[in-house]
């Protein structure tokens, strides 16, 4: 039987620069903007309460994080959470507060509280008399989290999402061999190293790299792991040109081209 050509796909990762930190570089105003910090506005035009000078705010001087605020629902393109209230009677039922869909910050919203488990910014309008003091935009906060070592907080799943890991989706939809169940995990107790995963080419704004296979091995699955790996290694050792530790770079490599072949992905940031 011919060999057939899986399509291209690539692995991107976003750098983490020098973005705030969540919740110490973060502060919440109900009364205008916050001297020495980036805003945005937050309002819902149907609420009378003097939302007109509520702001989030992260510290100057760190990289814009790239969160934006719609009163009308989701923004295309981007990572959402709703942002609800639903003792409040002026439309605050579409309210969305968005990040890049790189972004490591998954928020989650409470109108009831703080969520366990995760800090938590409270959002408050003592004007406002519907029950805008039991608010929280939290996530998990990121000064206790360390940075992804490898491989020890990696791991490849060819059966579904792991408990304890947060992960993405590994999936090549034109291929039949069952890719729609394998994942790249990475434990929930480090920083989120933005990894993204595209079967139709580089994602806009990311470094990227090919993950491509040129043969399919006929019988049977094609058997891969892929790996976040250390400084200028991979399994085989230092990748030819590389010294240890030097610059920055990210590559794939095929170490044995035969049946039930194993590759790698590796990276330095």
């Amino acid at each position: 039987m011919k060999l057939a050509l899986l399509s291209l796909m690539l692995l991107a990762i976003a750098s983490a620069g020098n973005l705030p930190i969540w919740p110490s570089d973060f502060r919440w105003s109900s009364a205008g903007r916050v001297a020495g910090y980036e805003c945005i506005i937050v309002l819902e035009l149907a609420d009378p309460h003097t939302w007109s000078d509520n702001y989030l705010c992260w510290k100057r001087g760190k990289e814009n994080p790239g969160i934006r605020w719609q009163s009308w629902g989701p923004i295309s393109g981007m990572k959402c959470t709703r942002i609800h209230e639903g003792a409040d009677p002026h439309s605050w039922d579409d309210n969305y507060l968005c990040v890049p869909q790189n972004s490591p910050y998954n928020f989650r919203w409470s109108s009831a509280g703080a969520i366990g488990g995760m800090s938590c910014l409270q959002w408050i309008e003592s004007a406002d008399p519907h029950t805008w003091s039991d608010n929280f935009l939290c996530a998990r906060s990121q000064l206790s989290q360390r940075e992804a070592v490898f491989p020890e907080d990696f791991w490849f799943h060819s059966a579904g999402p792991l408990h304890g890991y947060d992960c993405i989706r590994i999936l090549e939809v034109a291929d039949p061999h069952t890719w729609n169940d394998n994942y790249l995990c990475w434990r929930q107790i480090v920083k989120d190293p933005m990894m993204r995963w595209s079967s139709a080419g580089p994602i806009s704004g990311m470094r990227c790299t090919q993950i491509h296979e040129g043969l399919i091995p006929i019988p049977g699955r094609i058997t891969t792991s892929v790996f976040l790996t250390a400084p200028n290694c991979t399994s085989t050792g230092v990748l030819p040109g590389r010294s240890e530790g030097e610059g920055v770079y990210s590559g794939w490599k095929q170490l044995t081209p035969t049946l039930g072949r194993i590759t790698s992905f590796v990276s330095r940031f």
